[in-house]
C-alpha cells in the first residue's frame, strides 16, 4: 500500500498535468480569438458599419 508521500506527489503530478492542459487550451482559445475577423471584445455592436435592413414593397 503506498505511503502517504506517494499520494500526495501522485496528486501533485495530476494536478501540474491539468495546470498544463489548461494552459495548452487556453493558448488554444486565444489564437482561435485572434485569427478570426470579428470584432474585439467589448464592441458596441450598434455602431459597426451593417447594411441596413430594406423591405420589399407588399
Amino acid at each position: 500500500m503506498p505511503n502517504l508521500l506517494q499520494i500526495i506527489m501522485y496528486l501533485v503530478n495530476k494536478i501540474k498535468w491539468q495546470n498544463s492542459l489548461i494552459q495548452l487550451l487556453n493558448d488554444y482559445i486565444t489564437w482561435l480569438e485572434d485569427a478570426g475577423d470579428r470584432p474585439p471584445k467589448g464592441t458596441d455592436i450598434t455602431k459597426l458599419d451593417y447594411n441596413k435592413l430594406t423591405l420589399d414593397d407588399p
